[in-house]
């Protein structure tokens, strides 16, 4: 694997861990200490992403895969949340950081299998 391969598959499991941490931190504020919130949603909420972690962190090519598949339900959620009225600021975020989480970890796994 040349070297321009390896500093990209670096770069974009930087991004994955920036942007999974901070979807669970954002879950978890918004669940568990912003008002509307409670802990069984935080719990359906957090299961999921969860259940990628042990793939995640043994850096197998196919948890990114199954991840990308389980960020489409928060990808769908979060753009619905942004398109109405009572919108908040965590709305976007939860946006942003699940879509940038979706593209960097679909690299991530294709960069794998190149090893």
């Amino acid at each position: 694997m040349n070297d321009t391969v390896k500093r990209k598959l670096h770069i974009a499991l930087r991004i994955n861990w920036f942007c999974y941490i901070g979807l669970l931190a954002l879950i978890a504020v918004r669940n568990l200490f912003l008002e509307g919130g409670s802990i069984l949603l935080w719990t359906i909420q957090t299961v999921p992403l969860l259940l990628v972690l042990p793939g995640l962190i043994k850096q197998r090519y196919r948890s990114y895969l199954w991840l990308c598949f389980i960020l489409l339900l928060y990808i769908t959620t979060s753009i619905v949340d942004v398109m109405m009225p009572t919108r908040g600021w965590q709305d976007g975020v939860m946006a942003a950081l699940s879509l940038i989480l979706f593209f960097s970890a679909m690299m991530s796994s294709r960069w794998h299998r190149m090893q």
